[in-house]
């Protein structure tokens, strides 16, 4: 129970890894909106999924249900993060 909700939410985190990529391509710049509103999406979903999965499992896994779910959250959180911060430290014409 706990692998199939991962599998649902890592593949909502590669939705958003594909978004965020599209959005730094087409933008001229990947807005900190853009970035908000997908990160809310998320979140959102992904709170969605843990409920309903909390709602359907004993009690004794619904701490390691809400901690495997933040720490997917967290994790494709900063694959999206390194994915586009080639196209944002180059949008800003960053000297370092």
């Amino acid at each position: 129970m706990i692998l199939l909700m991962n599998i649902i939410i890592a593949l909502a985190g590669f939705v958003g890894i594909v978004a965020a990529r599209k959005l730094s391509k087409h933008d001229e710049e990947l807005e900190l909106k853009n970035h908000f509103v997908i990160l809310g999406i998320k979140v959102v979903f992904i709170s969605a999924i843990v409920s309903i999965f909390y709602l359907s499992t004993e009690k004794n896994t619904h701490a390691l249900l809400i901690l495997t779910g933040l720490l997917n959250l967290i994790v494709f959180h900063f694959i999206e993060a390194f994915v586009t911060q080639k196209k944002l430290i180059k949008n800003r014409n960053l000297n370092v």
